[in-house]
């Protein structure tokens, strides 16, 4: 049997009917709590230094050596987050998703984190950590464009259904399963109410109504080795998700990234300032990347001074949110169209085989040259990966391809070799020694 009294998604208090604080670790079979997150996650703020320092990657670094399960014992609950912010590259499962894995592997896996809501955007972007399901009339918008009514937070999307008995769940693959429920809510005027569900355990329902519109990032703590948790409308008025997200409390590593299939940098202006503040303050990650560059690459009346400016202005927005954090650019990789093969005669080989997008060096130039005046770090994906243009269509070929026949994304193989070559580079910046795969 549901509870039927109705909780009020307020200022910050309890919103179920158990006393227990976020803090306290529930036992088996306890009864969830739904607390909306007033001030930062200690787990994550606790672990970065007082302040960035000279090097990018020194927060990441101080935050891994406290949360590793290697590390003495100590009280709170220690995790280390990476946040990436980009376009199609990071929205696709794979490159994402194994960087967790490689970083879990050897620091500790505290589960998948943070993702954009329902199933906004396919695949999800959990690499098998999670599924995801979606019953009824939900709506999805994206910060892509700005003029996309929001407002948008980190995930840069925005899920909003309105009929009673709509259900979007989450279910953990992973055997370690999950504590705890992040849901970024959207509350006003006009709100209708949800209820929860984790495994057999439910809650609420629970009204998002307010005097005007707010902001309700809850944490929502939950027996451990939990496997499911859903949502479903009462039908009393629109419920608006900004994201969702499942993780275990205790020791370990969070990596998540949220991209928008076509975005520039500046999709990160259509996402709402105070909202993205709150949300990254109140869970600082240790390092921070941006990964965009190839949409703006594409276009042939980029303004490279201009860009650079947008850039500068984005990372010390960063900074100045994140005094503590790691910032890095990722260099964008090269990419390009490939050049039609004639009607007669030998196709086109090596560099007369691919069109370079056109802004292709001049973002790159721009990027290298902001990270190095920012004091950020920067990596170059050309360099790593990509190498140059000319290459594409080889890698683009053979049993195992590591570039699609667009030349502009990756395969899965593709994607795998630049987490780990991202691994590696985050490895050495921190002073740890890694050995490479070669491409």
């Amino acid at each position: 049997m549901l509870n039927r009294r109705k909780f009020f998604l307020g200022g910050g208090g309890l919103l179920a009917g158990c006393a227990a604080p976020p803090e306290r670790m529930p036992g088996e079979g306890a009864p969830p709590s739904l607390v909306a997150q007033t001030r930062p996650d200690p787990g994550l703020e606790g672990l970065l230094p007082a302040r960035a320092g000279e090097s990018p990657y020194t927060p990441l670094a101080h935050a891994l050596r406290a949360s590793s399960p290697r590390a003495p014992a100590g009280g709170g609950e220690p995790r280390a987050l990476i946040l990436m912010l980009g376009d199609s590259h990071t929205a696709g499962p794979v490159m994402i998703g194994h960087l967790r894995e490689l970083m879990q592997a050897r620091f500790g896996a505290a589960g998948p984190g943070r993702l954009p809501p329902g199933r906004v955007q396919r695949p999800i972007n959990a690499n098998q950590m999670v599924e995801a399901t979606q019953v009824g009339e939900w709506q999805a918008r994206s910060a892509l464009r700005a003029g996309t009514p929001g407002p948008f937070g980190l995930t840069g999307f925005r899920l909003t259904g309105e009929r009673g008995g709509d259900t979007i769940s989450l279910r953990s693959t992973e055997a370690a399963g999950f504590d705890r429920v992040h849901l970024a809510l959207m509350a006003g005027p006009a709100s209708g109410s949800f209820r929860l569900r984790v495994d057999g355990l439910a809650l609420g329902p629970v009204t998002l109504r307010h005097a005007s519109p707010e902001f309700r990032p809850v944490m929502l703590d939950a027996p451990r080795g939990s496997r499911e948790v859903a949502l479903e409308l009462e039908g009393d008025g629109p419920v608006e998700l900004l994201g969702w997200g499942l993780e275990r409390r205790g020791r370990g590593v969070l990596v998540e990234g949220f991209g928008i299939n076509g975005a520039t940098l500046a999709s990160l202006d259509n996402r709402d300032p105070l909202i993205m503040a709150r949300e990254l303050s109140g869970r600082p990650p240790a390092l921070a990347i941006l990964a965009f560059g190839t949409n703006e690459a594409a276009d042939s009346g980029f303004d490279e001074a201009a860009y650079a400016v947008q850039l500068t202005r984005q990372i010390q927005r960063l900074q100045q949110t994140l005094p503590r954090s790691g910032i890095l650019v990722m260099g964008v990789p090269d990419a390009g169209r490939p050049v039609p093969a004639p009607r007669r005669g030998r196709p086109p080989q090596g560099c007369a085989a691919v069109s370079p997008l056109p802004a292709l060096v001049r973002v790159r130039a721009a990027q290298r040259s902001v990270a190095q005046a920012q004091r950020v770090g920067f990596f170059d994906w050309s360099a790593e990966v990509t190498r140059s243009p000319c290459r594409l269509p080889e890698m683009a070929r053979g049993e195992a391809p590591l570039m699609r026949p667009d030349l502009v994304h990756f395969t899965p193989d593709g994607y795998r070799l630049t987490a780990e070559r991202l691994h590696a580079h985050l490895l050495r910046g921190m002073g740890l020694a890694t050995r490479v795969a070669s491409a």
